[in-house]
């Protein structure tokens, strides 16, 4: 009974947390958006763990592999083989960092922004699925959009490592 009285709290206290929410909507949307991907016929099965590398991956200057692992908190022998499977794919090149012979940078290929905007129509795809009135969907865009702002301005957050999320990126320069 003890447990059964926990678990209950827990879970309002969870129903009322915006992070827990906005965290358990993105990995459901996430999940969705993945077994779309692949049932379109991907070059190779895509994970969950593959996705949490593509923000950081969409510079065009690169980024290196031991800072790729230390802003997603893994070690660089963890994103090792995520990388390979991207490489192997076609949608990741690796070149030399010319500051730093031992080390490599990544690039996205011209097949790998393909496949971020194929991921990106499917995640529209899925967003229609929801239903929501365009009224609702605008206001919670706008919402999230106030929320990615909030937290550039937060010591250790990934938008101070990774660029804004926060404007829509129609251009080059509404990243910046």
């Amino acid at each position: 009974m003890f447990m059964e009285r926990q678990l209950e709290r827990l879970r309002r206290r969870q129903n009322a947390s915006l992070g827990y929410l906005l965290i358990r909507a993105g990995q459901r949307l996430n999940d969705l958006a993945i077994e779309r991907v692949n049932a379109d016929g991907p070059v190779f099965p895509l994970r969950a763990a593959h996705t949490r590398l593509f923000p950081y991956l969409a510079r065009s200057a690169g980024i290196g592999v031991t800072d790729l692992a230390a802003q997603l908190g893994v070690t660089k022998q963890a994103i090792q083989p995520l990388v390979a499977d991207l490489v192997r794919a076609g949608f990741l090149r690796q070149r030399k960092d010319p500051n730093d012979r031992r080390a490599k940078r990544l690039f996205l290929t011209e097949a790998g922004v393909a496949a971020m905007h194929h991921g990106t129509g499917v995640l529209e795809e899925v967003e229609r699925l929801l239903g929501l009135p365009e009224r609702r969907r605008t206001a919670l865009v706008a919402s999230l959009r106030a929320l990615n702002e909030a937290l550039d301005g937060v010591p250790g957050s990934s938008g101070d490592r990774t660029g804004s999320i926060s404007a829509p990126a129609t251009t080059p320069s509404a990243r910046r």
